[in-house]
C-alpha cells in the first residue's frame, strides 16, 4: 500500500510539489507583511516625531520674533514727527506789507505726550522762500520758538539766526540758464529751502511733556511760500545701532530670544513630561527610557549590595565546618553507647 501510495502521482505531486511551495510563498509572505508593518509603524513614529519637532520649533521660532518686534516697537521712538506751521500777522492799515511779526501756533498732540522722554530730539524748522530781491537785501533774520506743556506751562525756549544762501550775479545767469526749461514750464521754481535747527538736543520731561511750540519769525519784511516743523530723534547706543542696522540687530535680537526661549521649553519639557498623557509618551518613548534608567538602577543597586556583602564563601565555609563537627560528635555518641551496654 505504501509503494501504491507513493507511486500515485497526484499524491507524489500534493506532497512534494504543491505543499512546500505553498508553506515557501507563505513564509515569504508573512516574512515580509511582518516587516512592512514594523517599518510601516517606524515610519509613523518617525513622522510624528517629526511633527511635534516641527511644531515646536515653529512656535519657538515665532515667539522669538514676537518678543523681538514686541521690544522692537516698544522701545524705538518714532523716527520723525512733521507738522505743518501756518503763520499769522496783522496786516497794516495804511501802509502795504506786515505790520507785525509772522507767528504759529502748532498743536503737536491732543494726547498727553507725543515725544518719549530720556530720547534725544533735533527740532529744525523749514522755511521755503522765493529768491526775491527784498529777501535778498534782508540779509540776517531771527527764527524764535517755544516748547509748551499742557496748559501753556514754558518747557524750553530758543531762537537762531539764518539767512539765504549768497550766490553770486554769475553764478546766477548761470543757474537761471540752465533751469530755463524747467522755469517756463513751471516745473521749477526760484526758490529756497532754509533749515533753521532750534533744538539740537531736546528731551522731554515726563512730568511736563511737550503738546504745543509756538513759532515766530522776527521779520516784516521776510517773504515765505510755507513753513513746517520737523522734529527728528537723534539716536544713541542701542537705538543707533537698532535704527541704522536693523537686519544684523534683528538677527542678534532673535537669536538670542531664540536661545532663552528654547531653554526655557526645555526646561518646561523635562518638568513637565510626567503629566503628559500615555499614548504621547509612549509615542515620544519617554516610558521606556524610565524602565531603562529604573533597570540601570536596579541592576547599580544589585552590584552594591553584592559588594556589600563581602566574603560569601568564608560563611559557607565556616557552615560546612560546624555540620561536620556536629556529624563528628554524632558518631561518637553512637559508637559509645554500645559500649555502654555490653
Amino acid at each position: 500500500m505504501d509503494v501504491l501510495a507513493y507511486t500515485n502521482p497526484f499524491k507524489v505531486l500534493r506532497d512534494f510539489v504543491r505543499h512546500p511551495i505553498a508553506a515557501f510563498v507563505n513564509d515569504q509572505y508573512t516574512g515580509y507583511k511582518k516587516k512592512t508593518n514594523d517599518s510601516i509603524t517606524s515610519v509613523k513614529e518617525i513622522l510624528y516625531r517629526l511633527a511635534v519637532l516641527s511644531v515646536f520649533l515653529s512656535a519657538i521660532l515665532w515667539i522669538s520674533i514676537f518678543l523681538y518686534v514686541v521690544f522692537y516697537y516698544t522701545y524705538m521712538p518714532n523716527v520723525t514727527h512733521v507738522r505743518p506751521v501756518h503763520l499769522q500777522f496783522k496786516s497794516c492799515d495804511e501802509n502795504l506789507g506786515v505790520c507785525s511779526f509772522p507767528s504759529a501756533h502748532v498743536q503737536l498732540t491732543r494726547r498727553s505726550h507725543m515725544l518719549m522722554s530720556s530720547q534725544a530730539y533735533r527740532i529744525k524748522l523749514l522755511l521755503e522762500v522765493p529768491e526775491s530781491q527784498i529777501n535778498k537785501d534782508l540779509g540776517m533774520f531771527m527764527v524764535c520758538a517755544q516748547m509748551r506743556a499742557a496748559g501753556g506751562v514754558l518747557v524750553s525756549s530758543s531762537c537762531r539766526s539764518t539767512m539765504l544762501r549768497h550766490r553770486s550775479r554769475l553764478h546766477q545767469i548761470m543757474r537761471t540758464l540752465a533751469y530755463a526749461p524747467l522755469l517756463v514750464a513751471g516745473i521749477h521754481e526760484e526758490k529756497q529751502l532754509i533749515q533753521v535747527e532750534l533744538f539740537t538736543d531736546f528731551q522731554d520731561d515726563p512730568n511736563r511733556p511737550v503738546t504745543d511750540a509756538y513759532v515766530e519769525l522776527q521779520s516784516r519784511f521776510l517773504q515765505v511760500f510755507s513753513c513746517e516743523l520737523q522734529i527728528e530723534a537723534h539716536f544713541t547706543g542701542l537705538r543707533y545701532v537698532m535704527y541704522y542696522w536693523p537686519k544684523i540687530s534683528a538677527l542678534i535680537g532673535i537669536s538670542s530670544n531664540l536661545f532663552f526661549v528654547s531653554l526655557l521649553f526645555i526646561l518646561s519639557w523635562y518638568h513637565l513630561q510626567d503629566g503628559l498623557p500615555d499614548f504621547v509618551k509612549n509615542k515620544l518613548g519617554i516610558e521606556k527610557k524610565k524602565e531603562k534608567e529604573n533597570d540601570d538602577k536596579k541592576l547599580y543597586g544589585k552590584m552594591k549590595l553584592e559588594r556589600e556583602d563581602s566574603f560569601p564563601f568564608i560563611e559557607e565555609e565556616t557552615l560546612l565546618e560546624e555540620f561536620q563537627k556536629l556529624e563528628e560528635q554524632k558518631e561518637k555518641k553512637k559508637s559509645v553507647s554500645p559500649e555502654d551496654g555490653e
